[in-house]
């Protein structure tokens, strides 16, 4: 029997195939060595830059309550509207959008003012707190131990406060 290649040409190539098969996992092993050390140094720099934009507005926030008085410190501390934002700025807060539509006066010229909001109507979750059925319910409910009784559940808890709730 006659080949048209050299056997030992073929088993000479699989052998250097091998050795470049490990060498790849060996630099795929360093490339991702490299990219994790990239990420903890990345990680570290995102760090101190945030630490030192924190220490700065710390020293900012500080150099402008040193430069005001007394008088005016007390106006900042006691007005409602006005607050220190998370960067050590003193703004003012924004308002509700239905404070900007009374400020805008256009429905005053219509003959009516906007209604201040009105406090939410009593219904019967407020004649015996549902809060108070619920603990009533769970003493109910549950052993000793604070497990639920067997065969209970969650559900079983809310609809007998919300039972009880409806008795009131």
């Amino acid at each position: 029997m006659e080949f048209s290649f050299d056997r030992d040409d073929l088993l000479r190539r699989d052998a250097g195939r091998d050795d470049s098969r490990s060498q790849d996992r060996f630099d795929t092993r360093d490339r991702d060595e490299e990219r994790r050390a990239y990420e903890r140094d990345l990680a570290r720099e995102r760090e101190e830059n945030r630490r030192a934009m924190d220490a700065r507005a710390k020293a900012e926030f500080e150099s402008t309550l040193m430069s005001m008085s007394a008088e005016d410190l007390r106006s900042v501390i006691n007005e409602p509207d006005i607050r220190v934002t998370s960067g050590g700025r003193i703004s003012a807060r924004r308002p509700s959008g239905r404070d900007v539509i009374r400020s805008s006066g256009q429905f005053t010229m219509q003959g009516f003012a906007l209604p201040a909001k009105k406090p939410r109507k009593k219904n019967k979750k407020h004649c015996k707190n549902l809060s108070q059925c619920f603990r009533e319910a769970n003493r109910k409910l549950r052993k000793a131990n604070g497990q639920l009784r067997k065969g209970k559940t969650q559900a079983d808890v809310a609809r007998m406060a919300h039972r009880l709730m409806k008795k009131c």
